[in-house]
This record gives C-alpha cells, sequence and structure tokens, in this order.
C-alpha cells in the first residue's frame, strides 16, 4: 500500500526540493515581472492620457525655401498662455514650438546679406463648451535689407476646429490637443508656401544661390569696400536674336536720251507790199 504524498517526509520528496533557475529562466521572470508592473501602473494612471509618449513633429521631409538672405531670426511672440483661456501648453508639442520648427525645417539663408524674421503672433487652442477645441495660428515673414528697410514680407493664417471623441477620456487630452496641432500645421505648410511663392517669389534662389524666377540679387553700393548691399532686380538673360538687314541694291535708273528731231524753219517769203491805191 503507497502512503499518500502528505505522510511522505520531506527528505523523501526530491521533487519539491527547490532549484537555482538558469539564467535564461531569470531574465524571462524579470521580463514577466517588469510587464506586469508597466501594466499596473498604467492602469492607476488611468484614461485619456495613456498614451506616454508622441512622435515630434518635423517637417524637414517638405520643400526647403532658399532665401536671398544672410541670416534667418525666429520671434515667439505667443507662448502657451498669451491667449486667455489658451489650453496649448498642455500638448505634447506646443502650436508655437511646431512652428519654431517649421521654421528651423524650412526657412535657409542662401545669401550674404539681409534678415528674414519668421513672427509668431498666434498659436493657441481654446476648449469650449460641450468638448470643441478652436486652434489658431497667424505667422508672417519678413525681409529686412541691412539698411533696416523692409523689403517685403508673407503672412500665413489658419484656423481649425477638431471635436475629440468624448468616450475616451477629456476632449482636452493630451492626445486630442495633439492631434489638433497636427492639423493646423498641415494647414500652415501648405498656406505659408503659398503666400511665400506669391509675395517674396523675388527672394527666392536655388541651392546654389542662383534667382529662381527673377529672384532679388545682391549688389555692392557705394564706394567699393563699404559693405553696403541693396538687393536689385535680376535682369532676365535673354539673348536678343540677330536679325539680318538684307542688302537692298538701289537699282540704276538711265533716263533715256531722246534725240530732238532738227525741224527745220520754213522760207517764208515775205510778201510784197501792195501799192497804194492811186487816186482817180
Amino acid at each position: 500500500m503507497r502512503h499518500p504524498a502528505t505522510l511522505v517526509p520531506p527528505a523523501a520528496r526530491p521533487w519539491l526540493v527547490a532549484r537555482p533557475l538558469s539564467p535564461r529562466r531569470w531574465a524571462r521572470a524579470a521580463a514577466v515581472s517588469v510587464a506586469v508592473m508597466t501594466a499596473a501602473s498604467l492602469s492607476a494612471c488611468g484614461g485619456d492620457d495613456a498614451p506616454t509618449q508622441f512622435a515630434p513633429l518635423h517637417y524637414d521631409y517638405l520643400s526647403r525655401f532658399q532665401l536671398n538672405v544672410g541670416a534667418v531670426q525666429v520671434v515667439d511672440n505667443a507662448p502657451p498662455g498669451t491667449t486667455p483661456g489658451d489650453v496649448s501648453g498642455r500638448a505634447p508639442t506646443p502650436p508655437d514650438q511646431a512652428l519654431q520648427q517649421m521654421a528651423h525645417d524650412r526657412l535657409a539663408a542662401a545669401g550674404t546679406a539681409g534678415t528674414a524674421i519668421f513672427s509668431i503672433d498666434q498659436a493657441s487652442i481654446l476648449h469650449q463648451p460641450g468638448g470643441m477645441l478652436n486652434g489658431a495660428m497667424d505667422v508672417h515673414l519678413d525681409i529686412v535689407r541691412p539698411d533696416g528697410q523692409h523689403a517685403g514680407f508673407a503672412e500665413a493664417k489658419v484656423t481649425r476646429d477638431y471635436k475629440p471623441d468624448s468616450s475616451g477620456g477629456d476632449t482636452d487630452s493630451k492626445a486630442a490637443l495633439y492631434t489638433l496641432t497636427q492639423q493646423m500645421m498641415n494647414d500652415m505648410n501648405v498656406e505659408l508656401e503659398l503666400q511665400i511663392r506669391r509675395s517674396l517669389s523675388g527672394w527666392l534662389v536655388d541651392a546654389g544661390g542662383t534667382p529662381v524666377g527673377g529672384a532679388i540679387q545682391q549688389q555692392t553700393l557705394g564706394a567699393p569696400g563699404s559693405g553696403v548691399v541693396a538687393p536689385v532686380a535680376a535682369t532676365p538673360g535673354l539673348d536678343m536674336p540677330t536679325v539680318a538687314t538684307p542688302d537692298i541694291q538701289t537699282p540704276t535708273i538711265e533716263t533715256p536720251t531722246v534725240a530732238t528731231p532738227d525741224i527745220a524753219s520754213p522760207d517764208v517769203t515775205p510778201m510784197a507790199a501792195s501799192p497804194a491805191p492811186t487816186a482817180a
């Protein structure tokens, strides 16, 4: 008769003796522990902001504007909270930072003098009653000559409304603010390119500095070595076709000589005078 396992002394039960884990089993157990702890932490945090990482916003995959200036400056006049009720500071990437990144990725100084100043005038997100988010962006790009005079500007404005799904949590969650910022930046990239090509096409050059479409060139003014430069309109290099002038020979017109006939004057014999009548 076999004794129940509960009656077998521990020394007689080798299968119950603890054995050391192999390195592979230790690594597997550690990974499982970390996964369980991470899941528990996310569950404790809860809700709408569960995604803890958002892809950085960048725009270097779009076309780059080569401006015929010596430097590009970015001025942020609309940090988060500038507009009353603005909640953009809670976004993973606030709209004003996304605009700064756009300027860094898409505006380049390809000249030797002058400055392009990219100014952010508005970059806000308002949370309206009912869960609606209202976003607005307003920027302008100024071209300033070395003497401080403005030579041109372009302005771009976009607005967008976004109604997040309220079933996933608060409608002004980080995910919702991130999505709205993405949408506004898509609109802004299109609008800014349109305005630059419309208003500042004369300041665009290619990567080698060659004017594109009548771009402005730099020309030294004043005494040699003064370093004062100012943009002048580029003259398109058009080769005028050479038109050959036909060699027209003026014909020589000879006037024919008309011989004058030798018309002899007729001999006219004078008539004899009649004798005077004799008186009877």
